[in-house]
């Protein structure tokens, strides 16, 4: 599809994911599980590529968590960013494992499947 080739669309795929994910993480929306979920696997329709997926995460956990941590979080009276920043060496294996490798793979058979009927046809 043209979609996916046109820069705007891309860009704003790439940058949207992060900006969610701050969002989410920030309280403006409500925190539950289903909606990073629901994020996750909307996303893997809508990347161009793998090289996007991996900008976009990257995104994220180089701006995004870290302004979250450091604004939202670690003003709070609350232990969360303690938590967060102590368990940090188990949430990056899981998130790994969890959220990256499923989005590789939806988003590889994806973009299969999209090059199987360009070839083919209609």
């Amino acid at each position: 599809m043209k979609i996916y080739s046109n820069n705007i669309w891309r860009w704003s795929t790439t940058l949207l994911y992060p900006l969610l994910i701050f969002l989410v993480r920030s309280g403006v929306v409500p925190f539950q599980t289903g909606y990073l979920i629901t994020i996750a696997f909307v996303f893997c329709f809508l990347w161009s590529g793998v090289k996007d997926m991996f900008i976009s995460t990257g995104l994220t956990w180089l701006v995004a968590i870290p302004c979250w941590w450091y604004f939202i979080e670690l003003p709070k009276p609350s232990f969360g960013a303690e938590n967060f920043a102590a368990h940090l060496v188990l949430i990056v294996p899981l998130y790994i494992f969890v959220v990256l490798l499923p989005q590789t793979l939806i988003l590889t058979t994806r973009l299969r499947i999209m090059e199987y009927y360009r070839q083919n046809g209609k």
